[in-house]
C-alpha cells in the first residue's frame, strides 16, 4: 500500500510538472511575455494548493490553469514592470553589440530585481492582500532579506542563462522552479504576517507553534 501511495504521488508530481510547465511557459512565450503576470499568477494559485497539500491531479489542470488566468487578468495593471524589464533587456542587447559589456551588469541586476518584485507581487496577492501596493510588497519582500536574496539569485541565474535551451527546460520542467520560488516567497510572507499578527486560521493550522517560532 505504501508503494502504491508513493507511486501515485510521483505520477501526480510528473503530471503537474509537465502540464503546468507547458501551459504556463507556453502561454508566456506565445504571447511574447505580454500575459506573463496573469499566467504566473495562475500557476502560483495552483502551487498554493500544492503547498497546502490539497492539489488534486483529477481536477483538470489544463482547464484550471486557463480559468485562473482569465480571472487574474486584473494583474495586468503591473505590466509597466514588464515594460521596464523589456527596456533593460534591449539595453543589455545593445551593450553587448557595441562592446560596452560593463553596462550589462547593472542592467542584469535591475532585471533580476524587477522579476523578483513581480514574483513577490503575485505571492502577496495570493497569500496576503488581494490588491497589494508596491510599497507594501517591497516592505514584505525585504523583511526577511535571506528569502529575498534566494529569489533574486534564482532570477539572476534565469536571466543569465536564458536562451533557446532554457526555454525548452522551462516548457518541460519550469514548474519545479516556480514551486521553489513560490515556497521561498511564501515563507517570507508568512514571517511578515506573523510579525503583524495577521496569520489566517488556515495558516495557523498549517504551521505549528514550533515551526512558526523559527520563521
Amino acid at each position: 500500500m505504501k508503494f502504491k501511495l508513493d507511486f501515485s504521488a510521483i505520477m501526480a508530481l510528473i503530471h503537474l510538472t509537465f502540464v503546468l510547465s507547458l501551459v504556463c511557459f507556453g502561454t508566456v512565450f506565445l504571447t511574447l511575455g505580454i500575459l506573463a503576470i496573469p499566467a504566473l499568477t495562475a500557476a502560483f494559485l495552483i502551487g498554493k494548493d500544492v503547498i497546502y497539500r490539497r492539489f488534486d491531479v483529477n481536477d483538470g489542470l489544463f482547464k484550471r490553469f486557463f480559468s485562473e488566468m482569465r480571472s487574474e487578468m486584473r494583474m495586468m495593471k503591473y505590466f509597466p514592470l514588464q515594460l521596464l524589464i523589456m527596456m533593460q533587456a534591449a539595453g543589455i542587447y545593445a551593450a553587448e553589440r557595441t562592446g560596452m559589456t560593463f553596462l550589462m551588469y547593472p542592467m542584469l541586476i535591475c532585471v533580476a530585481f524587477c522579476l523578483t518584485l513581480i514574483v513577490y507581487i503575485i505571492a502577496c496577492h495570493i497569500f496576503y492582500q488581494e490588491k497589494p501596493s508596491i510599497i507594501n510588497v517591497i516592505i514584505t519582500m525585504l523583511y526577511r532579506i535571506q528569502y529575498f536574496l534566494i529569489v533574486w539569485i534564482l532570477m539572476l541565474l534565469a536571466v543569465l542563462f536564458f536562451g533557446t535551451v532554457m526555454m525548452g527546460v522551462l516548457l518541460i520542467a519550469g514548474t519545479i522552479l516556480l514551486l521553489a520560488v513560490e515556497v521561498v516567497t511564501f515563507l517570507g510572507i508568512i514571517s511578515f504576517k506573523k510579525l503583524r499578527n495577521e496569520l489566517t486560521d488556515e495558516e495557523k493550522e498549517y504551521f505549528n507553534d514550533e515551526l512558526l517560532s523559527k520563521l
